[in-house]
């Protein structure tokens, strides 16, 4: 009596089930690289064996059933990842103006430098969070001469 999946299967046979050359599985079978035995001269696969070697074989995900049990997220779109950035520039801006409305709520002075909010989250951002804040009538940007008679843009509060 032979069990399910234990049935012996001929070369052509084998051949047939994976879609391949006879002549590939021959000598797939005399290289070892597929599980095979020999009965007298010819070559003798056990089906059971072949199903097993097949899911070695295989690369992506493992599957149970019609589910894949190790689902991955489909690539992001152009579009999914143009938005993204736009929120995470958001979030930066937001986050500076908050800094930079701290630094003023903290501090006597009435004058800060640009350049030490752009160290801090770089020119685009600053340039973005300047011009809100100029929006919203709380600073002033403008140039002075600094200690070595160069230009230096700074910020001014206003009110």
């Amino acid at each position: 009596m032979t069990t399910p999946g234990s049935e012996l299967m001929s070369l052509p046979q084998v051949a047939r089930y994976l879609g391949m050359a006879e002549r590939t599985i021959y000598l797939w079978a005399q290289q070892g690289r597929i599980p095979a035995f020999k009965l007298g001269a010819s070559w003798r696969f056990r089906k059971s064996e072949i199903d097993a070697w097949l899911e070695t074989q295989r690369s992506g995900p493992q599957v149970s059933g019609d589910l894949l049990v190790d689902p991955t997220e489909p690539p992001e779109t152009k579009r999914q990842i143009r938005i993204e950035e736009e929120e995470a520039t958001e979030a930066l801006i937001e986050a500076c103006i908050a800094f930079i409305n701290s630094t003023m709520q903290s501090d006597d002075r009435d004058v800060w430098t640009v350049e030490q909010f752009v160290d801090r989250f770089g020119d685009d951002v600053v340039e973005e969070s300047l011009k809100r804040l100029r929006r919203q009538r709380k600073i002033g940007v403008s140039e002075e001469r600094g200690l070595g008679r160069e230009r230096v843009r700074v910020i001014r509060r206003r009110g």
